[in-house]
């Protein structure tokens, strides 16, 4: 007995071959095929949390970020309480990028007096910084 193979034009079942319903039928399981591929190569959140991935929170990046802001905010005040002289240092050391080698040649002043003034306003802004 051999099986009756049918296939849908315009809302009508219209009896083939079978190898005309292949034929019909072929790219739409090729599709369907390529979308259960893609099913399985692709990971929901839910599904890659539910097969004990350890997905990390949002939460410890948003206080990160708000820590961040914090103590940048903290930094900024801290630099406009430094001398005129002061803030000039460490805008050419640290905003500007130049060596402290550079900086004692354009100012005039030894390279190690220039480190020891680094050094020291360091100090001052991390003592300001840790009361915060």
């Amino acid at each position: 007995m051999s099986k009756t193979f049918y296939i849908q034009i315009g809302g009508e079942q219209v009896p083939v071959t079978e190898e005309v319903y292949r034929a019909f039928k072929r790219p739409a399981w090729a599709e369907d095929k390529r979308w259960k591929v893609r099913i399985d190569r692709e990971r929901s959140l839910e599904r890659l949390i539910a097969d004990g991935f350890d997905i990390p929170s949002d939460d410890p990046l948003v206080d990160e970020i708000v820590a961040d802001k914090f103590l940048l905010d903290m930094l900024m005040l801290a630099l406009d309480k430094l001398t005129d002289d002061e803030r000039g240092l460490v805008d050419a050391l640290f905003f500007e990028e130049k060596s402290e080698r550079e900086v004692a040649r354009e100012t005039g002043v030894p390279h190690q007096t220039v480190h020891s003034r680094k050094a020291a306003i360091l100090r001052k802004l991390k003592s300001w910084l840790s009361i915060f």
